[in-house]
């Protein structure tokens, strides 16, 4: 049932300008980002937009750097490394989206409530397509690390793939019998970092399914993690963005194009927020058939079910409301997950 998704090539490389065109180009990986633009896509065949789908954090660096994208859909922070980092320096973000987001997946035997409690053990890192090392599951599991007074030379941490994980969890086989795992790491798994749905689809697997050791939970939220912020609830983080290219939003022609495709985005998001029952499937079915449609070629699935399943308990939420008042926080925010602040023209939120 459970299948998720689960340097320069030249100094001319980002100087490109960009190509006058009736649709925009957005580039994204099959993280929940996405979900909106598939709904608003379905809901609107005519909205001028189309999906350039990338497996990882390399290739969204690949698509731009050849001129195949205006616009990336990612976590603020990744967003925010490509342009501290110079790997697409143009980008503006334009977009962010309040969500309950990251949970680490832990058994319930365990009764694990904090970092602490999983000190010395071993823990995975996992991406839809690779293990997410140096992209946005990385950055956020590093900050929560570091804000419960940790890092990761207190836990035995292993990036993989998805589906290669969930085979280790249902297993309970140590993390160096998977090549991608240190080979000293003889111990098994004790948590999973999983943002929603992946989380709601790998506890109705442990409960339903072969696993070795019954029953996973939500151990820890990340969201709470992260104290001193106001400009957003407590259980709620700026995990979502879409960012523009600076070079797409000073040609008028496209900048009316983004405000379209923005204004639709935002309708969706609010759509998969609020659809309970029926509503809620028929939006799942959307997402899942979208998520097949545009990354088959990585041999993704996300069920139905899944998805209904995380919407209607309220697990995956998707909120557009952010308060104007919302930068300073969000640039406090980036620089504490990322290391660096980006720059003040980083920010042209619509």
């Amino acid at each position: 049932m459970f299948k998720i998704i689960v340097i320069l090539y030249c100094a001319l490389s980002f100087a490109l300008p960009a190509v006058a065109q009736d649709k925009l180009r957005i580039a994204a990986t099959p993280n929940p980002n996405i979900f909106p633009l598939l709904v608003a896509m379905a809901d609107d065949p005519s909205l001028p937009v189309e999906i350039v789908p990338v497996a990882d954090s390399k290739e969204i660096d690949t698509v731009f750097k050849q001129g195949q994208a205006d616009g990336l859909l990612a976590m603020t922070y990744t967003i925010a490394e490509k342009v501290t980092a110079g790997k697409v320096p143009d980008l503006r973000l334009v977009y962010v989206g309040l969500w309950k987001g990251f949970s680490e997946v832990t058994y319930k035997k365990d009764e694990v409530k904090n970092f602490s409690d999983l000190r010395g053990k071993g823990l995975i890192v996992a991406g839809p397509t690779g293990g997410g090392k140096n992209g946005g599951p990385d950055f956020i599991f590093k900050a929560a690390l570091k804000r419960s007074g940790m890092t990761t030379a207190d836990v035995h941490v292993c990036y993989l793939p998805v589906m290669e994980a969930v085979k280790l969890l249902k297993e309970q086989a140590p993390l160096n019998s998977n090549a991608h795992c240190d080979p000293s790491f003889s111990m098994p798994a004790s948590g999973i970092s999983l943002v929603e749905p992946a989380a709601t689809g790998l506890i109705m697997e442990s409960i339903m399914s072969s696993f070795s050791v019954s029953g996973m939970e939500r151990g820890i939220s990340y969201q709470p993690l992260f104290t001193g912020y106001t400009a957003w609830p407590n259980d709620q983080l700026p995990h979502g963005g879409l960012a523009i290219l600076g070079s797409v939003l000073d040609n008028p022609e496209q900048a009316k194009l983004v405000s379209k495709v923005l204004a639709a985005y935002k309708k969706a998001a609010e759509k998969i927020s609020t659809a309970r029952r029926f509503r809620a499937m028929g939006v799942a079915k959307v997402i899942s058939a979208g998520i097949e449609q545009y990354f088959h070629a990585y041999k993704l699935e996300l069920p139905a079910m899944v998805v209904m399943a995380a919407m209607v308990r309220g697990n995956m939420e998707f909120r557009s409301d952010a308060p104007v008042t919302i930068q300073d926080d969000l640039n406090r925010f980036l620089a504490e997950v990322v290391g660096t602040s980006p720059p003040k023209s980083f920010y042209a939120l619509q």
